[in-house]
């Protein structure tokens, strides 16, 4: 009778029990945050900062680059643009116009990725010679970046 009991007390302790309190001896993973888009974006020289704002708003700034090197001194030719636009989905679509015809950039955030396509006029961006926004960016950090003072 004594080997029936032991037998029993073993089922229940070591087959039975774990079985009914599984959900306690599972890990639990931690709650993940909210996914933004606020962060730094860096693609060859070209960099992206990101700032989501309420409202499903976001504030982009861009600088691109180009490389010179003639005659020995190394030259950039530069183009920026910083502005705030609405955030649909994960999509933002920047408007710029330095001319009749406007420049389009588009950047769909993809996980880590911002990928940036420019279409209209790439001279309506205003931007120095051969500097394009085009590029897959990688996030290297998701810190909110410190931009200045909106000017008005």
């Amino acid at each position: 009778m004594k080997r029936y009991v032991c037998a029993l007390a073993f089922v229940f302790v070591f087959v039975l029990f774990p079985q009914l309190n599984a959900a306690a001896y599972q890990e639990t993973k931690p709650a993940t945050p909210a996914t933004t888009v606020t962060g730094t974006y860096k693609y060859v020289l070209n960099k992206l900062e990101v700032l989501e704002l309420p409202n499903h708003k976001v504030r982009i700034s861009f600088a691109g680059y180009y490389p010179n090197d003639r005659k020995k001194v190394e030259t950039r030719n530069v183009g920026a643009f910083d502005e705030t636009v609405p955030l649909k989905g994960r999509i933002a679509k920047v408007k710029i116009q330095f001319g009749d015809e406007p420049c389009l950039v588009t950047i769909s955030f993809r996980g880590n990725k911002a990928i940036v396509e420019q279409g209209g006029s790439l001279m309506g961006c205003g931007f120095g010679f051969n500097v394009e926004p085009d590029g897959t960016y990688t996030k290297v950090s998701s810190k909110p970046p410190e931009l200045p003072p909106v000017q008005k």
